[in-house]
């Protein structure tokens, strides 16, 4: 998310953080690293609830300006988080392998 487009919206609609915080229920402090662009990546939710305060769609707040470069996409290691979650009678030779694989296919990339 860009900061600086945020920071436009927020003061167009004449909010400071803290009437924001007060209109989203979101931390001062967040709305601000969102605003510095230290938080590029805020959670769905997060979105959702600045696009209804704004009254505009939540991909005004994701897309680029016309005529900006999408930003560069991380590559997939810089962002892929993996969970597995399997119990002990679940965990088998054939899983351990699978799992390894998995592993060795995202270091490889």
């Amino acid at each position: 998310m860009d900061g600086s487009k945020f920071k436009s919206l927020r003061l167009a609609k004449g909010y400071s953080l803290s009437k924001l915080s007060i209109l989203t229920g979101i931390s001062k402090s967040y709305l601000s690293l969102i605003e510095r662009g230290i938080q590029r990546n805020p959670s769905l939710d997060i979105i959702e609830k600045l696009a209804k305060t704004f009254a505009v769609e939540v991909e005004d707040l994701v897309k680029p300006k016309k005529g900006e470069k999408a930003e560069k996409k991380h590559s997939i290691k810089s962002v892929l988080k993996v969970e597995i979650e399997l119990s002990e009678d679940q965990l088998n030779p054939q899983k351990l392998k699978q799992i390894k694989e998995l592993i060795d296919a995202i270091k490889t990339e």
